[in-house]
């Protein structure tokens, strides 16, 4: 049989009809467009398609909020929906058929180019699609080695056994629920919650647990914080990290340089027909966190600065380092949150906060705080993440590190959340990577 040894998933659709999902658990090679004109191939994730006219690439896109496949092939006049099938092979015409979602709703449109004008697709798996899986990327450095995904129904691990594996769980809530409708006076379509959207604080100072002592009292948990907060959505089908005008402004304002710094160019996205006007330069570090917040929630840049002193304290405890009062709750230090860092240079893109892009991003139903831009699969080249969607009661992106002796903290660190919080004489707990027998003290 064709479909030997795949697992079969039986879910129904928003429109009422049957989805059948057939996958198997091998990885899927998936190649990736360039970042820009000209530009490395390390941006948005493209598997291949079975169509009428032979194999096809069909993006792969977390931020997308719609799933398409143009049925003339593009270019195509937009049509509107219909329910089909998508066949994702490994390769070529007579390579295996690695997953099949028969009956699914689909657009009959084809995106945007991606990276460059001669890079289209003839259609995208979004978010509405991937929601139904725990989705495995691994995103090398080097665009030599092929990228791959792999689709599970769920990823195991509480966040505890997780963190204490070195991975960095962050939680988010999917956001969408805007309705689009074919033209005036037609029905409306309401699109699925399907879109990620985490933290993240930009441009950070450098960070080094050999630096001199970095102190602070109760209450001055904002000390020598550095970087700006911003809300990023996931975008898998998309190439660098895209960043509207007005959150480039203020990270530019504290970095002093100029706001109209950088090269001026086309950008392509799916999420346009036609080329966004942007300038191209880069960003030094991005620090990624989760999507939530709570009533101890800091915000990202902070959290980071709090973290960092923590760490700080565990790397120098044997010159006697202790725990500084601003990160004290109840005479123990408290627990740090996991995030990723990235860089030292990753390549950026500055568009209009009226552009397409931008827009799409923000028209979530109800309104939600304002999403800044999306971090692109080539900011992300060099990590592995684990999209888990069906985690309950919130989603998670498990991130970490790929295992590359030659990687630098300065390209990709993983810091899953420390439980420093923990009694001085605690016994048998690690963080950031180190493993300590004591705990230090608190401050005087």
């Amino acid at each position: 049989m064709r479909f030997r040894n795949l697992l079969p998933l039986l879910l129904f659709a928003a429109c009422g009809s049957d989805q059948v999902l057939t996958y198997d658990l091998e990885p899927i090679e998936v190649l990736r467009a360039p970042t820009q004109p000209g530009g490395p191939a390390l941006g948005g994730l493209w598997a291949k398609v079975t169509t009428p006219n032979g194999i096809a690439p069909l993006l792969v896109d977390s931020a997308y909020p719609l799933n398409s496949l143009a049925q003339g092939g593009c270019p195509a006049t937009p049509g509107w929906t219909y329910t089909g099938d998508i066949e994702l092979r490994a390769g070529n015409a007579t390579a295996p058929v690695r997953a099949w979602f028969r009956h699914v709703g689909l657009f009959d449109i084809c995106p945007g180019s991606t990276g460059d004008a001669a890079n289209q697709a003839v259609g995208v798996i979004g978010g509405p699609l991937l929601t139904s899986f725990a989705v495995g990327l691994n995103l090398p450095r080097s665009p030599d080695t092929a990228a791959t995904m792999t689709l599970w129904s769920g990823f195991p691990g509480s966040d505890d056994q997780l963190v204490q594996n070195g991975y960095a769980p962050l939680h988010f809530v999917a956001r969408g629920g805007a309705s689009i409708a074919q033209g005036s006076g037609e029905a409306s379509v309401t699109l699925p919650s399907a879109r990620i959207v985490l933290s993240a604080c930009a441009a950070p100072r450098a960070f080094s647990t050999s630096e001199p002592v970095e102190t602070c009292d109760a209450g001055e948990v904002a000390t020598r914080a550095s970087g700006q907060d911003l809300m990023l959505a996931l975008g898998t089908g998309e190439g660098p990290l895209i960043l509207s005008q007005s959150a480039w402004n203020r990270i530019a304002a504290q970095l002093g340089m100029a706001s109209d710094t950088g090269t001026a160019g086309d950008l392509y996205t799916p999420f346009s027909t036609a080329s966004t006007p942007t300038h191209f330069l880069t960003l030094p570090r991005l620090a990624i966190f989760q999507g939530t917040s709570d009533s101890n929630w800091n915000g990202a840049c902070i959290e980071l600065a709090r973290a960092r002193r923590i760490e700080w304290a565990l790397a120098n405890q044997a010159s006697g380092a202790c725990f500084q009062k601003c990160d004290v709750s109840s005479g123990k230090a408290v627990d740090s949150r996991s995030y990723i860092e990235l860089g030292p240079a990753l390549d950026l893109a500055v568009v209009s906060d009226s552009s397409d892009l931008l827009r799409s991003l923000n028209v979530d139903s109800p309104p939600n705080p304002q999403v800044d831009g999306i971090i692109g699969a080539a900011t992300l080249a060099g990590t592995r993440l684990r999209l888990d969607y069906p985690a309950q009661p919130e989603g998670r992106v498990i991130a970490d590190c790929e295992p590359d002796p030659n990687s630098t903290r300065e390209q990709c660190w993983t810091a899953p959340s420390c439980q420093a919080g923990w009694p001085a004489n605690a016994q048998g707990h690690s963080c950031f990577g180190q493993p300590q027998p004591l705990w230090p003290r608190v401050c005087p």
